[in-house]
């Protein structure tokens, strides 16, 4: 009996030992942070400019104790962004750990506020980003470079935010999410990376399982092989109800990064580059978590991370660049404005603190590695959003804007990746163009029709193949190629230019919408609000709150001939897309 007591009395006393506390502490500057992370005390799982979360052994006069039992009974905490004006409302009956003036704590997963902004904190160990090396001072441009800068194409950007838009809802497990990145993927492929779908499990409170996998594409140095370079964007999208076409957030993200990847594996670097696509985003970095816990847990020697994450909403006239980033990568953060004064100096570049939401290179940062969120403006964001809205035209209003990020991202990545210096290079085809319907009257076909690449290609051409939605389907040493299409279906076109000295060039890609009759709005069964026209090329044409109850009234007299898309807003929140050949 007495032995019985003893053993009781010593588990008792294990487990008040190990009983730790979850808390905040708040920290004034960078050498505070550093002192707390050398604390034996603590162990941090989140930071940021101004305080850390973590577990204490021990508790001092220092610490906020946010959760007496740290994760006991829940795997995450999150942190979400939200006004204090709003919070309550936000809340509900919800109780949170903690309230400030632009965020709140809660114990377990939690739905993001409406604008942007959840962060989930696992009970893992946060580690303080290490520059590995120092990162290059850029005084001149590189003609490489500038030359991979020039290739930057507004349409092929367009095409893909049309695409990704086109899906309506990216939401983290649902099947078009599973589509997008199967998608992105072939993209990848086709560009000649090593591309792996790399799964992941999330518990939020939208539910539990698989979420769409993250797209990862490598494309390896020549010198240092398992040295990175890495850049990255999401694909899911999130609205409070209806659609989420997510065009700006973050379509436009995604455009950047296979963008980029379409251009620079044309080149060869001495040091590897991945192209990254996440899932999950939206409710709390997910994705983009557990690819960067893996490359920490792998050691992998990753020397930058790049962000891309909404690009295409210009507010005012001047394109402008707002950088997100904490102190403790301020290495990054002067590299990215270096090469911003030396490839674009009349462009306004500036650090900034984001008070309302997070992005994936957040994620990196926690893991160890420098990264760093070129943002379209902390103060002028797109107002569209997780909304219906989130569409080409309003959300999207400047794909130059667009190509500028995209063209900094390729900046940033070939400067620190060192492109070779014999290179080998091959040009797309010129004058890409698609004529439909071919034959008059039979919507059936269509001609695709290009030109001979520019002057400058270091190899011979040898042929050209012709892709269709990622698959090849023809290869020709001609200038066109005929296809037959199905009603009511979108389409993307590339034509890649192949050299015999094994380079190859892409096109960019065109997406054709085939021909489907439109019913009139009466046979829709709800009341249409609003409408609006786009030309097959995904450009918003015409826009109207008053409505006919006849299509053809529709089509306005100045568009030309032509295959048109005909979205309709219902007033029941629905949005349905025709299509109609005014003749």
């Amino acid at each position: 009996m007495k032995k019985t007591i003893t053993l009781l009395a010593l588990l008792l006393i294990t487990t008040i030992g190990f009983a730790q506390s979850f808390v905040m502490i708040n920290t004034d500057n960078q050498q505070k942070t550093e002192e707390l992370f050398n604390n034996n005390n603590l162990t941090i799982h989140y930071y940021n400019d101004n305080f850390v979360l973590g577990t204490a052994k021990t508790v001092d006069e220092n610490m906020t104790v946010l959760d007496s039992e740290a994760f006991s009974g829940n795997d995450v905490y999150t942190l979400i962004y939200c006004p204090q004006a709003e919070q309550q409302s936000y809340l509900g009956d919800g109780e949170a750990l903690l309230q400030t003036t632009n965020f709140v704590i809660v114990k377990g997963a939690a739905m993001p506020y409406k604008n942007d902004g959840a962060v989930a904190i696992f009970n893992k160990e946060a580690k303080l980003p290490v520059a590995h090396r120092d990162f290059p001072v850029v005084t001149f441009e590189n003609p490489i470079i500038r030359e991979m800068m020039n290739q930057v194409n507004m349409d092929s950007l367009q095409a893909t935010v049309q695409h990704l838009q086109d899906y309506q809802s990216r939401m983290w497990n649902s099947t078009n999410a599973f589509a997008a990145s199967d998608w992105i993927a072939g993209r990848m492929e086709a560009l000649g990376l090593e591309v792996e779908q790399q799964p992941f499990y999330a518990n939020t409170w939208y539910g539990s399982g698989q979420a769409a996998p993250n797209v990862i594409g490598i494309q390896r140095g020549t010198v240092y092989p398992n040295t990175y370079v890495v850049c990255g964007s999401h694909f899911d999208s999130f609205s409070y109800s209806g659609n989420c076409p997510g065009a700006d957030d973050n379509a436009t993200g995604v455009a950047s990064v296979l963008e980029s990847a379409r251009i620079m594996t044309q080149y060869e670097f001495e040091y590897s580059i991945i192209y990254c696509a996440y899932g999950c985003e939206e409710m709390g970095l997910y994705g983009s978590e557990a690819y960067a816990s893996r490359c920490q847990q792998q050691g992998m020697d990753i020397i930058g991370y790049f962000n891309n994450d909404m690009n295409g909403y210009l507010y005012g006239d001047t394109i402008h660049i707002d950088c997100i980033y904490p102190n403790s990568v301020a290495q990054i953060g002067d590299y990215y404005m270096n090469v911003a004064d030396t490839y674009f100096p009349e462009m306004q570049v500036r650090h900034v603190i984001l008070l309302g939401g997070d992005s994936d290179h957040t994620s990196f940062n926690q893991h160890g590695y420098m990264g760093i969120y070129p943002f379209e403006d902390v103060d002028h964001y797109s107002p569209y959003i997780h909304t219906s809205d989130d569409l080409i035209g309003n959300s999207v209003n400047s794909f130059a804007m667009s190509q500028r990020y995209c063209q900094m991202n390729i900046g940033c990545l070939s400067e620190i990746a060192n492109p070779v210096g014999s290179q080998v290079y091959c040009n797309p085809v010129n004058d890409f163009a698609v004529e439909y319907p071919y034959v008059a009257d039979d919507y059936s076909t269509l001609r695709l029709s290009w030109t001979e690449p520019s002057e400058g290609s270091t190899g011979t051409l040898v042929r050209f193949d012709v892709y269709r939605d990622n698959d090849m389907v023809a290869e020709t040493t001609g200038y066109e190629f005929i296809d037959e299409i199905t009603e009511n279906v979108d389409v993307d076109y590339y034509v890649m230019a192949v050299y015999r000295d094994g380079c190859w060039s892409a096109s960019e890609t065109i997406t054709v919408h085939s021909v489907l009759d439109v019913p009139e709005i009466d046979d829709l069964n709800e009341e249409v609000v609003r409408y609006e026209v786009y030309d097959m090329m995904g450009r918003l044409m015409y826009s109207e709150k008053t409505i006919s109850k006849n299509v053809e009234e529709i089509l306005v007299n100045d568009l030309e001939s032509g295959i048109y898309m005909v979205r309709f807003y219902t007033k029941n929140g629905n949005v349905v897309n025709k299509k109609y050949l005014k003749k």
